[in-house]
């Protein structure tokens, strides 16, 4: 073992020079050294020499003009260096790419394809986290500014939402739907229904909106609420107009809507390898578990960047001030940097 030692360090001192982009060769190295070298040692060039040119290049690296995507030189190193990327790199990337979209508009894909690397590389709910930050305030507006014209419908920007569907949870998706999209919708049904329109262009143009929508979000309790209003609007016109046909028109849909069949089960598993993949999806720590409940609740969970109690992440969590931090299994609160108390998780997701 003391020739291994003493060759190590003149295996590196030959690489002194070393791009910390072309990590291949450099990874190489480590992965032939790694089950010869103590922990120690393999921690010390870890952190001493391959951490230091890491978060020195992530520093002077511009998102806006690099032309080499940065996950193509940092995502390579995860299985080496995934802690100490999440706890000391990853944040500052984020705040990076954060800066990057201030003016970026949803009818620009780039902006896509630079985040969707990081959907499974950053820590749970990391990710869920930026997108409400950084991209579900601008797919907001852009759903906002969707002209609604049931005589001459434009849809790019509807198309521009909806291209983040595999990006954002249902939750998300829905609630922007909810607030920037069916409330103006009905809006214009209820004006076109005032005017004696042609009820069959009316229940095609029903039935072409929830064609646009994926059974994940027509299942959702809102949006079938929403559908639901828009059909009794339709049959409240129809019982009061002398439109022949129109009535047959509009309980012909809304038979179809009633005995539609219920969305099928989610798949049972089936063997020992579904059993073991279902059970790695389950949160195992504390952290994990805040991070996937502030994920379904759309709440904020980030690391504050260079923060720390106790030698410990400090995270923010929600808008009112309220940041955690994690001791085993025991989460902290400081709000409005007050003293640091124990708190239960429920309580928590109240106060953020």
């Amino acid at each position: 073992m003391e020739g291994y030692i003493g060759e190590a360090p003149t295996a590196w001192d030959t690489r002194s020079v070393w791009n910390i982009r072309d990590c291949e060769p450099v990874i190489n190295l480590l992965e032939i050294w790694k089950p010869l070298l103590p922990q120690w040692i393999l921690d010390n060039i870890l952190d001493q020499l391959i951490m230091p040119r890491i978060s020195t290049e992530v520093n002077n690296w511009n998102p806006l003009t690099d032309t080499v995507p940065i996950h193509y030189w940092i995502h390579p190193w995860i299985p080496l260096l995934n802690t100490r990327l999440n706890e000391n790199v990853f944040p500052i990337i984020q705040e990076k790419l954060g800066a990057a979209l201030t003016n970026w508009h949803p009818s620009d894909r780039s902006a896509k394809l630079m985040l969707k690397p990081w959907k499974d590389a950053l820590p749970e709910g990391s990710f869920a986290a930026f997108l409400l930050v950084h991209i579900v305030p601008k797919l907001q507006l852009c759903m906002q500014s969707l002209a609604i014209n049931p005589h001459q419908q434009h849809l790019d920007a509807w198309n521009w939402v909806m291209d983040w569907k595999d990006m954002l949870s249902v939750l998300n998706l829905t609630s922007i739907l909810d607030k920037y999209f069916f409330p103006r919708w009905l809006q214009t049904l209820a004006m076109w229904l005032n005017h004696n329109p042609d009820y069959n262009q009316v229940t095609e143009w029903y039935s072409g909106w929830k064609r646009m929508l994926s059974d994940e979000l027509l299942v959702q309790p809102s949006i079938k609420d929403n559908f639901h209003k828009a059909l009794e609007m339709m049959n409240r016109a129809v019982t009061t107009g002398q439109q022949p046909g129109a009535k047959e028109f509009v309980s012909y849909l809304t038979n179809i809507e009633t005995n539609a069949p219920p969305p099928p089960p989610p798949p049972r598993v089936e063997t020992m390898v579904e059993a073991v993949r279902a059970a790695t999806q389950i949160p195992q720590g504390f952290k994990d578990l805040l991070a996937k409940r502030c994920e379904e609740r759309g709440i904020l969970f980030v690391p504050v960047l260079n923060k720390y109690y106790e030698a410990k992440q400090v995270y923010r969590l929600g808008s009112n001030g309220v940041q955690v931090y994690f001791d085993r299994n025991v989460v902290f609160y400081s709000q409005n940097n007050c003293s640091w108390l124990p708190v239960s998780l429920n309580r928590l997701l109240d106060m953020a």
